[in-house]
């Protein structure tokens, strides 16, 4: 009996830890709630965003590539009206990523984002991250206030970054997405980290 139990507690393990993968990275700060620009006039095509960064994305070829967005400690998150990855919705109701409200709006300014919103569960997203490349991640408004908790992004994919290739000393540079431990290489001989200001 103890032998199943032990086996069903490290099956349980395992699950856990391979759902949400190995890389971790924070995308966004919590954003205390506020009104939003588009407070008085809501517009769906004049959104107001307040979060937006690039990620690339170095992916294994041929797997399933394992992708999660959460609050702290891989726990619940809020995020304002539309989180979008490369453009598409990621919203689980297909909407508004709030699940809903605690306080009314006018009350909620100024109060801890928990006490105003209820969270939601961890997004997974391996379907929107489709090989290795750039991922833009956007948190936009298009109602009364904005504010989220800390968002993490979690990926069986490794993490790159941006370095300016100088080919050489020649007037030919190029911007380059390279994996993290190539990064080493690229300055060694002469490449700079992050992109090329032309």
């Amino acid at each position: 009996m103890p032998t199943k139990i032990t086996l069903i507690i490290f099956i349980v393990l395992v699950f856990c830890a391979s759902a949400f993968a190995q890389n971790t990275m924070k995308l966004f700060d919590a954003t205390p709630i506020a009104p939003s620009s588009t407070a008085y006039a809501w517009n769906p095509r004049q959104p107001m965003i307040f979060n937006e960064k690039d990620v690339y994305l170095s992916c294994p070829l041929g797997g399933s590539n394992t992708t999660y967005l959460t609050g702290p400690n891989n726990g619940s998150l809020i995020v304002d009206d539309f989180f979008t990855v490369n453009g598409n919705n990621v919203c689980p109701d297909e909407w508004d990523c709030f699940a809903g409200l605690l306080a009314p709006p006018s009350t909620a300014i100024g109060l801890p984002i928990e006490s105003a919103y209820m969270a939601i569960a961890p997004l997974d997203i391996s379907s929107q991250i489709t090989g290795s490349g750039t991922y833009t991640f956007v948190l936009s408004d298009y109602g009364f206030d904005y504010g989220s908790t800390e968002v993490y992004l979690h990926t069986s994919c490794s993490f790159g970054t941006y370095v300016c290739h100088h080919n050489n000393g020649k007037s030919a540079q190029k911007t380059l997405a390279v994996g993290t431990n190539a990064v080493a290489a690229h300055l060694a001989h002469g490449d700079t980290e992050g992109p090329c200001e032309n």
